[in-house]
């Protein structure tokens, strides 16, 4: 099992199969993003595209994970967006351990992550800790 990272001349190519592993969770952001809307974010390079590939199945693409790069006044940080796929006990070890590493190369201070609380029992598993919680109201007229 190895990650790689997607260089954007090649998107054309993996993205049937990155779509396919992405879109479950970029429907969680409910009506916010589109799987067409991330292709353009990483096509025009606001996000990176990282792949997990299973060499031992015909280099079958087995996840998919979105990183950018946030400034904050004073630091800044990794994000992790949009994660998909299958089999992650195998393969978050190794992508925590790629991301952190591109990160401080990055001159990154921290990694950040978001999605539902369910991530916690992955993460917490790595020194991740829940920051806050968001909220949300639909307006009738909007």
């Amino acid at each position: 099992m190895m990650i790689s990272a997607v260089p954007r001349e090649a998107l054309g190519i993996v993205w049937g199969d990155v779509a396919t592993l992405l879109n479950k969770s970029v429907e969680t952001s409910r009506g916010k993003f589109h799987i067409d809307d991330l292709f353009r974010e990483i096509d025009g390079g606001k996000h990176a595209l990282w792949v997990v590939i299973d060499e031992e199945e015909g280099m079958k693409t087995i996840a998919a994970i979105t990183t950018r790069i946030i400034e904050y006044p004073s630091r800044r940080a990794l994000a992790m967006d949009w994660v998909g796929g299958n089999r992650m006990g195998e393969w978050l070890p190794m992508v925590l351990e790629t991301l952190e590493k591109y990160a401080k190369e990055c001159g990154c201070s921290h990694l950040e992550g978001y999605g539902r609380k369910a991530w916690k029992r992955w993460l917490g598993k790595y020194g991740w800790e829940p920051e806050y919680i968001a909220y949300r109201m639909e307006l009738n007229d909007g």
